[in-house]
């Protein structure tokens, strides 16, 4: 279990890692890359736009959805009568970003505080909003973020982001959306060049 949760963590912080030079050096990197691409300027400027439009609405799914869960940790805070709940909201907004834990880590000892109160209703209330309402609303909203932003169909963006965190861990969250953008790119490209190609030539004069 350790070992699994050590993983996990350091898959993150790879992710962290991957998307702080991406923001940084992403234009010398996309120079470089686009020299090592076979198709032609125009063709590999649209394929380029789209993977930079799937990056930037992964990144602004990404925080949309924690600031989202954070408010609603720290309104629920609010209701049940917890102190500084926008302090609370706002380390739910950051712990939401961690695989492990996540919105929990706030929610969850403010249960346990609720129920050595003898407070049990709010307790309970509180445990059921966490569990159904902020622990999982992420699975939903980010795809849907994602995709309206990205241009990419909303249940393919959550199959990307759950094949991409199966195949790479939390790495995956930024490959996965990525890799199906640019596979989706590159048959709509084959399949337009074919089109051209099979268009009958004008007539020579």
């Amino acid at each position: 279990m350790f070992i699994g949760a050590l993983g996990t963590i350091t898959s993150f912080s790879i992710m962290l890692f991957m998307l702080f030079f991406i923001l940084r050096d992403g234009s010398v990197m996309l120079g470089y890359s686009k020299a090592l691409v076979p198709l032609s300027d125009e063709r590999t400027d649209q394929l380029f736009n789209r993977i930079a439009d799937v990056i930037y609405a992964v990144v602004f799914g990404t925080i949309v959805t924690a600031l989202i869960q954070g408010a609603l940790t720290g309104l629920a805070l609010a209701v049940v009568g917890i102190p500084a709940p926008v302090v609370f909201g706002v380390l739910a907004a950051i712990f939401s970003l961690l695989p492990i834990g996540g919105t929990a880590i706030v929610w969850l000892p403010a249960c346990l505080y609720l129920l050595a109160s003898n407070q049990w209703g709010a307790a309970i209330g509180l445990g059921l909003w966490g569990m159904l309402l902020v622990g999982t609303i992420d699975n939903f909203l980010r795809p849907l973020l994602v995709s309206s932003r990205g241009h990419v169909g909303t249940l393919l963006v959550f199959i990307g982001v759950l094949g991409g965190i199966t195949a790479f861990g939390m790495v995956g969250l930024l490959l996965g959306p990525v890799i199906l953008a640019l596979s989706i790119a590159l048959l709509r490209f084959t399949r337009e060049q074919r089109e051209a190609e099979s268009q009958p030539l004008p007539p020579s004069s």
